[in-house]
């Protein structure tokens, strides 16, 4: 990225921290910082930021959207457990002509194994004696369950498995039609997804472990670098379907 963006952050926990060291060392200059004492408003928008990186709350995200919105701020939001509004930001999105990359997890390497996945279902379809499941792994602390990537890994073999109709907690008795999604909340796991691949024979697992926090900073500025010029909705699939269709990855 050669040029340097004025990049407002949204949410200053750790999550904040390593997107501001992640910002910096790409030479991008960090212009704000909103929190429960600086909160979003129209007004504080007008420091006419590049982008707002936005790892808040669930609960005000509708709210934050439709302030970017307002002001024509291009906007990168990593805040799960609000699926259910996601069609009514899209129709905002669209009637303000305004820009947001959503995505429920900035890993670059969670966004391999969705990719994987995608390639991986009609195969699995041929093969009926194997089943799937996943399984989701965070610390305590977490406040969605399922997390918001265990549905999008979900969601993803839904789409490509024909013999999966939706994806749903465990239930009794089992149905071949829902794919599982287990939670456990233990300790300080930073974050482990797993997909479960069992047949009569033989047992695949497909695992994805978050270190730290850099993999997820990396890839939320990775998106605002990419927002930039782009108007409409976007997710981090768009990013990476670009990249395959030849852009360079810098």
């Amino acid at each position: 990225m050669s040029v340097s963006l004025r990049i407002a952050v949204a949410g200053t926990g750790r999550m904040g921290e390593a997107i501001e060291a992640c910002a910096r060392s790409r030479g991008h200059a960090i212009i704000e910082r909103f929190n429960r004492k600086n909160p979003v408003t129209e007004s504080a928008l007008g420091c006419n930021p590049d982008v707002v990186i936005d790892f808040t709350q669930p609960e005000v995200v509708l709210s934050h959207i439709t302030k970017y919105c307002k002001t024509n701020t291009a906007a990168v939001i990593g805040t799960t457990g609000w699926d259910d509004e996601i069609e009514e930001v899209q129709n905002l999105v669209s009637s303000h002509e305004a820009s947001v990359l959503y995505s429920s997890n900035y890993s670059l390497g969670i966004q391999i194994l969705l990719q994987a996945l995608h390639a991986l279902g009609p195969l699995l379809d041929e093969l009926p004696e194997f089943d799937v499941a996943v399984h989701e792994l965070h610390h305590t602390a977490k406040l969605d369950s399922p997390s918001g990537t265990a549905i999008s890994l979900a969601a993803q073999l839904v789409e490509t498995l024909q013999r999966k109709e939706r994806w749903g907690t465990p239930s009794t008795p089992y149905d071949p039609s829902q794919l599982e999604v287990v939670s456990t909340r233990l300790g300080h796991v930073f974050g482990q997804h797993r997909v479960m691949i069992d047949g009569p024979a033989d047992r695949i697992m497909l695992e994805h472990t978050a270190k730290n926090r850099g993999g997820f900073a990396l890839g939320a500025v990775r998106a605002a670098e990419w927002i930039q010029g782009r108007t409409g909705f976007f997710t981090l699939q768009d990013m990476l379907a670009e990249w395959l269709a030849g852009s360079a990855i810098k």
